[in-house]
């Protein structure tokens, strides 16, 4: 049989989706100012993100990535030397294989070698200076990102070009409580919880009209099940929590977490006003570890049934929890699946996902690519691969006659681009 990747249809379709202008969903992409300079270009660019992880899976020491990351006085090679043994032996991981694809197609060498770190070295210093980024999005066939930036204000941070981006709003801080910043930055007086909630309005009110989504990363160290607690629980504990912060005192997570479920479902309700889209981050947590079972969507059925308003865009399919996701995005309207990250965790994981999706889930309720990275070579090469699988399930789609290749194509390009201008209101 032969295999569906060399056929003439898939190379059709192949051809037609790389000619999609991209809307990527997910980053946290750099801002100009933000690109290393000088000494800080190296090789350990390509390892503070996701192949880190995976050379340490492998047994890398994490204090030997440490200092391939971040040592300024390493030369190229001894750089590398620090990478060698465990490389190969992670070499295989969609991870590694997208560290490959950027140094292939955007500094021209075919692998990472000892031979061939220090020209890649030299290669990266030519290339990476202001304007870099959009330079690597034309290449990649990217129109937009909508970008999750780390920065200075807690809430939002719109100071990214917008030539490239977008820029979500963050639940995080706001769950954190770090109620003086925020009185500092909204002016207000925080002296309660309603006072809390005033600000968190304010921050609404400034920003939601400018802002893509409003993004939660709360699965990293904690459940996604977010009890509806009523104002009079939450009350007591904020005000304890506000006392200790006049103290410069850190509340204890337990103590946080009832408080916290309080705000989270006050900002789903925001959220529905606004018409802002809430993104969730589900499934795996990137890092060296971490509790799995935190993280399900399903956990969240609670939020979809009572905010039928709101819309959840459901990150990176919950993997590897995707098939309780595609129940619910075909039980609950509001709810949408995003395959940011995914290609490049499990790329045959993410086609069987996506083919059995197709075969239950609304196409318009699916966003294709998510880029997930802080260095923009890496988006490079995670849309490649994005475009290279999705074009194997379509493939197969029309191979076994549940599709034409009309469809095929339209379908591809609700994946690629159409279906995020609509679900987040871009166009």
């Amino acid at each position: 049989m032969t295999p569906t990747y060399t056929t003439a249809l898939y190379q059709r379709i192949l051809t037609e989706l790389n000619a999609v202008s991209v809307i990527d969903c997910h980053e946290h992409l750099q801002r100009e100012s933000e690109l290393p300079q000088g000494a800080d270009i190296h090789i350990g660019r390509f390892f503070i993100h996701y192949a880190n992880c995976d050379l340490v899976s492998a047994g890398m020491p994490v204090q030997d990535m440490t200092h391939v990351q971040t040592d300024p006085n390493l030369s190229p090679r001894e750089r590398f030397r620090f990478i060698a043994p465990w490389y190969r032996k992670a070499w295989n991981t969609g991870y590694c294989e997208a560290v490959r694809i950027a140094i292939r197609d955007l500094y021209g060498f075919e692998d990472l070698t000892e031979e061939s770190v220090e020209p890649l070295t030299e290669a990266m210093c030519s290339a990476i200076r202001p304007g870099y980024t959009r330079q690597v999005f034309d290449r990649a066939g990217i129109d937009l990102a909508m970008n999750n930036p780390f920065g200075p204000n807690l809430v939002y941070n719109p100071d990214f070009g917008r030539d490239c981006f977008r820029c979500d709003m963050t639940a995080d801080s706001l769950t954190e409580f770090p109620i003086l910043r925020i009185a500092e930055e909204t002016g207000i007086d925080i002296l309660c919880l309603d006072d809390y909630l005033k600000a968190i309005d304010w921050y609404f009110e400034r920003y939601a009209s400018q802002a893509s989504a409003l993004k939660v990363g709360r699965a990293y160290d904690r459940s996604l099940y977010f009890e509806d607690v009523p104002k009079s629980a939450a009350e007591p504990i904020f005000n304890r929590i506000n006392a200790a912060s006049m103290l410069n005192q850190q509340p204890g997570r337990a103590e946080i977490q009832t408080l916290e479920d309080f705000i989270l479902h006050y900002l789903c309700r925001k959220c529905g006003e606004y018409g802002l889209r809430m993104k969730f981050h589900t499934g795996l947590q990137e890092g060296y570890g971490n509790l799995i079972t935190n993280s399900r969507a399903a956990l969240m059925a609670n939020l979809f049934l009572k905010y039928p308003k709101t819309g959840f865009d459901i990150y990176h399919i919950s993997y590897p929890y995707q098939d309780e996701l595609a129940t619910l995005a075909k039980n609950f309207a509001n709810v949408t699946v995003d395959f940011c990250w995914m290609w490049i965790i499990n790329p045959a994981a993410g086609r069987r996902a996506l083919s059995e999706m197709l075969d239950a889930v609304p196409a318009n309720k699916l966003h294709g690519f998510g880029g997930d990275f802080i260095f923009v070579e890496g988006t490079y090469a995670h849309v490649k691969m994005a475009r290279r699988e999705i074009a194997r399930v379509l493939c197969e789609k029309v191979e076994e006659r549940r599709f034409s290749e009309d469809y095929a194509l339209e379908v591809g390009r609700m994946l690629l681009r159409q279906n995020a201008l609509d679900n987040f209101n871009l166009s």
